[in-house]
């Protein structure tokens, strides 16, 4: 199955250079380090460190990586690589003294050839579900130490997956150690292998260092003014929640509104349903908001500046299929927590939530208006959910110390 899979891929290199350019135009690719996505890079001179390579495909992937940057970083090097701009664009603002970052190769063999003779990393951590069979591949033959950290696979991907479990499981043979995200993900797996899964807890549970609260407003509150913010939605959820949100700024005078996209470049979108719904807006990054309207956030990266300024927070991609959204971060920084009933990628840790009455769970629109209705109405019951939030997420979530010895085991053999 693997040769047929590199053999396509060779087939497809026109296509895929093709689309390299179109997402160059896009804003998907950084113009002038598209190379390294062909496993060509412009650093001309090789760590003098041991090199620990880590792959983090997305920005929620990298910050969880943060716990092992911080732990790491001295001794090694540390060659990260995502595929994302916005995962790029954070490790550049956040990391650039600790890391050398690169854009991952694609699944291509000469492509991933190069990238591996140059940088020749002693050991690799995997992070998440972002499994390319030829890279993986090329480091089994290798004999490159290699551990795979916060796996998951959602109920859609296995059911695929269970088609041709065999594939699935050759895919992670090259990994000597494999932690599951979460419980759920770990018995999903383990009945797609034969391999011992291991589940220490989630690494997105470990707050990064660089999470810093707000420092300056961009809006001034009056005391009994609430906040809610409808934090990490997706396409079809604005559509959805623009009916709720016009009958509570209706019937409250003292809401604020915030709508805060998982995509922000969809922000536009966003402002679009408001126009529709006779509803007004401004965008997060004009800085100069006007009384009742809803703010929409459209830059990257400043979540946390306002879960600071939230009391309550829906949480999105908890509507449709997507799974639900981390709902520790918010739990963080006290605010009252509400998500939909598609949760599967955080399952478990919104069960603990619940059971410990920190997190309402509604299974309709119509629920979620009357449960906001309710809070709003009765400002103790916001405080005793936050409360309720706030100690469940100064939990201990991971035990990272398993993890580090066994990073520091391998390089040390």
């Amino acid at each position: 199955m693997i040769y047929l899979y590199q053999i396509l891929g060779f087939i497809l290199i026109p296509y895929i250079k093709f689309n390299v350019l179109r997402r160059i135009k896009n804003g998907k690719e950084i113009k002038t380090r598209y190379k390294e996505r062909f496993g060509i890079t412009k650093q001309s001179i090789k760590p003098t460190k041991k090199v620990i390579w880590i792959h983090a495909a997305s920005l929620g992937e990298f910050k969880s990586a943060d716990c092992l940057i911080n732990s790491l970083h001295e001794k090694y090097s540390l060659l990260i690589t995502t595929t994302t701009v916005s995962a790029a664009n954070y490790a550049s603002k956040h990391y650039n003294n600790k890391i050398i970052h690169q854009f991952a190769p694609l699944d291509i063999t000469f492509w991933v050839k190069k990238f591996l003779d140059f940088w020749k990393p002693s050991l690799i951590i995997w992070i998440e579900s972002d499994l390319w069979p030829t890279t993986l591949n090329i480091i089994k033959r290798r004999k490159i130490k290699a551990i795979l950290v916060n796996l998951r696979i959602s109920p859609k991907s296995f059911n695929k997956w269970k088609i041709y479990p065999s594939f699935y499981s050759q895919s992670i043979e090259c990994f000597s150690e494999i932690f599951a995200q979460s419980r759920e993900d770990q018995n999903r797996i383990k009945l797609l292998t034969k391999r011992n899964i291991k589940f220490i807890g989630n690494l997105k549970l470990v707050m990064p260092n660089t999470l810093k609260k707000i420092t300056q407003h961009n809006f001034n509150l009056d005391p009994n003014t609430i906040t809610i913010m409808f934090s990490s939605t997706h396409n079809n959820e604005e559509a959805q929640l623009m009916p709720i949100i016009k009958s509570l700024l209706r019937d409250f005078d003292n809401l604020r509104v915030i709508i805060a996209p998982r995509h922000p470049e969809r922000a536009e979108i966003i402002m679009s349903l408001c126009t529709k719904s006779q509803l007004l807006s401004n965008f997060e990054s004009e800085k100069n908001p006007t009384n009742n309207s809803i703010m929409i956030i459209n830059s990257f990266d400043i979540l946390s500046n306002y879960f600071t300024k939230s009391d309550i927070v829906f949480i999105g991609g908890s509507l449709i299929s997507a799974g639900g959204h981390n709902p520790i971060e918010p739990a963080t920084h006290n605010c009252a927590i509400i998500t939909g009933p598609k949760i599967f990628n955080w399952q478990n840790i919104f069960d603990d939530m619940i059971g410990c009455k920190a997190c309402l769970k509604i299974q309709t629109i119509h629920e979620l208006k009357i449960q906001v209705i309710n809070l709003l109405n009765n400002k103790k019951k916001i405080e005793v959910l936050k409360n309720n939030a706030y100690n469940f997420a100064q939990k201990q979530f991971v035990d990272t110390n398993v993890l580090k010895r066994i990073i520091n085991n391998h390089m040390n053999l």
